[in-house]
């Protein structure tokens, strides 16, 4: 049956060997300070790009950003951590020097990007062991990642203006094409000529279909004049049937000419409204996108270069001597409370064996 633990006891026998946990902190201390006087300094600087929303949006939804538009601002990330913007940097500011690691590792261990939590703030850190240099390359990174966020939404621009473009001068050609056509058509042989045409020669039917009816009632009503000019009444009458029969049918051909020709103007017509509706659309769309260039898209801009660090981010002294007394203490504990549970042991098993020994003498 196992004894049960007796905290007195126990108590006491840390409280006897105090020096160890002491000479122990002690010692991990001083390991601690030695490591930290030999680890070389290095110092972290932080720059802060603010998004602003699009410029043409409106003002009262960029006040009233969702959680999920903020969240959607991390891809934002992608642009600071650009391989080429940082390699552009390291080259600049030495920052991979002959034999070093290489540049994914150094860019793992000196860059990190961050863009804070419900905010629209995108934070760059860079930690190295020279202080200015380390600003410098955080301010340069922010800089570049504002110089790809505009380049980047200029293409985009770029595109769309002159897919824009080609459109509008498609529909110009159209229009054009739509505006000889009707050109050609309504010139001289035009509906409303035609339709004049045929108007006089109505007139002019009517007129000769009156006269044929004067003659006709003069031979009808037998006077002498008629009489005596028979035979030339009926020349003329049969001139004026002629006559007619020839009006009628150039009535009828203008008539047919006038239909089609109308006809033709009305889609020559359709096709030509239609092609200045489309080229007026893609026009004024052309003239939009010019307008609001570069006003589509979130606006990046450097609101906080950052400092030269005074202090060192690593390593971190304070931080170091409590991990060591921490341990220290943690593993005298340990140490203390095993020699605890080995003497309770031998306290145990040694007073059967003494009661032997006295029997025997």
């Amino acid at each position: 049956m196992h004894d049960t633990l007796d905290v007195s006891e126990y108590l006491d026998f840390l409280r006897a060997r105090w020096k160890v946990a002491t000479i122990a902190c002690g010692f991990a201390i001083v390991a601690a300070l030695a490591m930290g006087l030999l680890l070389p300094k290095r110092y972290t600087a932080t720059a802060t790009i603010l998004i602003d929303p699009p410029a043409g949006g409106d003002p009262r939804i960029a006040a009233a950003v969702s959680t999920v538009y903020l969240e959607s601002l991390k891809t934002y990330e992608l642009l600071a951590t650009n391989d080429q913007l940082f390699v552009r940097v390291a080259g600049q500011f030495h920052l991979q020097e002959q034999g070093a690691a290489p540049i994914e590792s150094l860019k793992r261990r000196v860059l990190k990007v961050d863009k804070l939590r419900d905010t629209r703030a995108l934070q760059i850190s860079v930690t190295l062991p020279d202080a200015r240099t380390a600003q410098a390359a955080a301010q340069s990174i922010a800089e570049g990642t504002v110089e790809l966020s505009h380049s980047g939404a200029k293409e985009a621009d770029d595109a769309l203006i002159e897919n824009a473009s080609k459109a509008a001068e498609t529909a110009k050609a159209r229009l054009n094409d739509a505006e000889t056509a009707w050109r050609k058509t309504a010139g001289a042989h035009s509906a409303e000529a035609l339709r004049s045409e045929v108007s006089d020669q109505s007139y002019l039917r009517s007129r000769v279909e009156e006269q044929l009816l004067e003659d006709q009632t003069e031979l009808a009503g037998g006077s002498k004049t008629a009489q005596h000019d028979a035979a030339a009444s009926r020349a003329r009458t049969e001139l004026l049937q002629r006559r007619i029969g020839e009006l009628n049918l150039a009535i009828d051909q203008k008539s047919a000419a006038l239909a089609q020709q109308t006809a033709t103007e009305e889609v020559l017509q359709a096709a030509l409204t239609s092609a200045r509706a489309s080229y007026e659309t893609y026009a004024q769309r052309l003239s939009d996108l010019r307008v609001s260039r570069g006003s589509r898209t979130e606006w990046l801009r450097v609101v906080d270069p950052g400092i030269i660090p005074q202090q060192p981010s690593s390593p971190n002294a304070p931080l170091i001597l409590i991990g060591a007394a921490a341990l220290a203490i943690f593993g005298s504990w340990l140490y203390l409370t095993l020699s605890y549970s080995f003497t309770r042991g031998q306290r145990r098993y040694d007073p059967p064996l003494r009661i032997a020994g006295y029997a025997g003498d």
